[in-house]
């Protein structure tokens, strides 16, 4: 009887790291395929999504953004000036993101809005 809790030393060892195992950074093709995802589920609130929304992303090969260079450039204007969301930390992953988003001709709002979906949830891992 007293080498019994001896016998479950190991099991509790191993139940032990696997719960406190880190979790595996994803590669940068899942991340870009979780922000590709995020940018369609933004395109599907859209009226009319941004010509190049999808530019880099798995299956948009030779996809450009061509809207005018002024728009191009407004939209990088109200990206810097959008204030951050709720549960977005300046310098993070998530900022980033965000920010990416409205780079690409998503209106701010939406880009906000996003922040809570699980997709973005997903970009920003």
């Amino acid at each position: 009887m007293t080498h019994a809790p001896l016998l479950l030393l190991p099991l509790l060892l191993a139940a032990g790291c696997a719960l406190g195992a880190p979790e595996r950074p994803p590669t940068t093709d899942e991340r870009i395929a979780a922000e590709c995802s995020l940018l369609a589920t933004a395109a599907q609130r859209m009226v009319a999504p941004p010509p190049g929304l999808f530019e880099g992303c798995p299956g948009a090969e030779g996809v450009q953004d061509t809207r005018p260079v002024e728009v191009q450039t407004n939209s990088l204007r109200m990206a810097t000036a959008a204030p951050l969301p709720q549960g977005v930390m300046a310098g993070t992953r998530a900022e980033t993101v965000f920010r990416r988003m409205i780079t690409r001709g998503v209106a701010p709002g939406l880009a906000a809005q996003l922040t809570g979906s699980p997709e973005f949830a997903a970009a920003i891992r």
